[in-house]
């Protein structure tokens, strides 16, 4: 992953980094398993958006698997390392302007403005759109 994380930092995480970790992917998870040990270690904080509580919790309900769901819940709502961020109007708007520059689908767009809103330093996602 290569980053540097230090106090104060702000990290930015989309739906598909929590899935890495939660489901221990093998390539992934370890990237992620350092990543929450800095955050914690050098008091960072990890912003997301409710899209991702929404993607996240979508396929474990659908399939009946209550226990995921609860686990999802409990932990994206009573997390100290975790701020779950509702859709205001200064990431609609930051969602807007990325929306209108890229051809960026609506939660992705609202995914980054989160990101952009709240100054994030680092934004961690799969996404592979070309921003630049």
């Amino acid at each position: 992953m290569g980053i540097v994380l230090q106090t104060g930092n702000i990290v930015f995480l989309d739906t598909a980094p929590f899935i890495y970790f939660f489901e221990q992917h093998p390539i992934f998870f370890p990237y992620m398993e350092k990543l929450f040990y800095d955050v914690s270690i050098y008091q960072v904080k990890v912003i997301t958006s409710m899209i991702t509580f929404i993607e996240i919790v979508t396929h474990p309900a659908r399939i009946g698997n209550q226990e995921l769901v609860e686990q999802y819940r409990t932990y994206f709502t009573r997390s100290s390392q975790i701020t779950l961020l509702p859709i205001d109007l200064s990431i609609a708007n930051e969602a807007i302007a990325l929306r209108t520059q890229y051809t960026l689908k609506t939660p992705d767009a609202i995914q980054l403005g989160t990101a952009i809103a709240y100054s994030a330093t680092y934004i961690i996602t799969a996404l592979r759109y070309p921003l630049c």
